[in-house]
């Protein structure tokens, strides 16, 4: 007996259901599980990616700076005294200073805590309300909610026939996976040939001296009010004017309130009107610890490169730290622009003390 197809009645009432149909429908199914599932994939990957890059970028830029800080203050402790190359002897010192040095470390780490818990949550707020984080991955959702396989299951009347029909449903499913695309290597440079390419050396070094320049205009102004302001002073900055003789690991001895306003709100600003990215701003704050704890070591040491390219240097700010100073020699961390714009720079000379070591004198600059 042949096996022909034998339309009933009933089949005819349902719609002309030949071959080609079925197959289109069958064909739909498979595509619409397909699509589900590979987008599924591509969402989870996404999620992946996105989270694991901003937490690398947010970890390394949180942390990292808070690491080289203690390495390198911890390299100027292991030298020992070195007291030929001291800015003041170690009975200046122990007599000056009114905190003890584990004071200081524990007065450090509290501060660096809190900035942690701050720009940790900065971070987690700008993810929040960040269409780059949330966005896609919202809109994705949404859009596989409406491509479940269940769906893509049910007869359909407007399946595509036409090659231009064909044509319109691939483009419409690639457009959540182009923006997925754009999410995943939002801020990413690329050349003519989709090629993944850093930002040139010119472009670091101009986002470099901006950035520069944005902390050091920030901090003069933050930092000279600090002292214009006697309620500020006494109860904030004077606490790291009790570090009248610094020394390296003492540089970020402040108060909490006081490294979130110079340090935290200002590293902020420099990052975001720069330009750069993450990854260089991880190595620009970790130049601005370094250069900081350098300002801070109480050290003159022969064939320094911080003391040969910048003027704001250790006795610079050693000047600052002393009474005759205080209201003067207020740029911080690189330049001293400011402080001469504004009549508050005050320049020194170093002499060799008899009994070791260097001694910082103020010039009198005639008026």
């Amino acid at each position: 007996m042949r096996g022909d197809i034998v339309e009933s009645p009933h089949m005819a009432a349902q719609g002309d259901l030949n071959p080609g149909f079925c197959l289109r429908s069958c064909g739909a199914a498979v595509r619409g599980r397909m699509k589900f599932t590979q987008l599924r994939s591509i969402h989870l990957q996404l999620d992946f990616s996105m989270a694991f890059a901003v937490a690398s970028d947010e970890v390394l830029g949180t942390f990292v700076p808070v690491a080289v800080y203690w390495i390198y203050s911890g390299i100027y402790a292991l030298l020992g005294d070195l007291d030929e190359y001291r800015l003041h002897n170690k009975a200046e010192e122990d007599t000056k200073n009114v905190v003890s040095k584990s004071t200081v470390v524990k007065g450090v780490l509290v501060q660096q805590a809190f900035q942690i818990a701050v720009s940790l949550s900065l971070f987690s707020v700008g993810r929040a309300n960040s269409g780059l984080a949330a966005g896609p991955a919202l809109a994705i959702e949404s859009w596989l909610d409406q491509s479940r396989p269940e769906l893509a299951m049910r007869p359909s009347p407007m399946l595509p026939t036409s090659p231009c029909d064909l044509l319109l449903g691939h483009v419409a499913d690639l457009v959540p996976i182009l923006w997925l695309e754009l999410a995943i290597n939002h801020g990413v440079v690329s050349d003519d040939n989709g090629t993944k390419v850093q930002p040139s050396l010119l472009t670091l070094a101009i986002q470099f001296m901006a950035a520069m320049f944005v902390l050091d205009t920030w901090q003069y102004f933050i930092h000279r009010y600090m002292h214009i302001n006697k309620s500020l002073y006494k109860h904030i900055h004077s606490k790291h004017h009790t570090l009248v003789v610094p020394y390296a690991y003492g540089a970020l001895y402040n108060h909490p309130l006081e490294g979130l306003l110079l340090d935290t709100l200002g590293g902020a600003l420099s990052f975001v009107v720069s330009g750069m990215t993450p990854r260089t701003g991880i190595f620009f704050f970790c130049f601005a610890t370094i250069k900081t704890v350098d300002d801070h070591c109480g050290l003159w040491l022969p064939g320094n490169l911080l003391h040969m390219f910048f003027s704001n240097n250790s006795a610079y700010h050693d000047v600052h730290h002393q009474l005759y100073g205080t209201k003067f020699n207020f740029s911080q961390p690189f330049f001293v622009t400011w402080d001469k714009i504004l009549g508050t720079y005050m320049p020194y000379s170093l002499e060799k003390r008899k009994e070791g070591g260097f001694e910082v004198r103020p010039i009198k600059v005639k008026s």
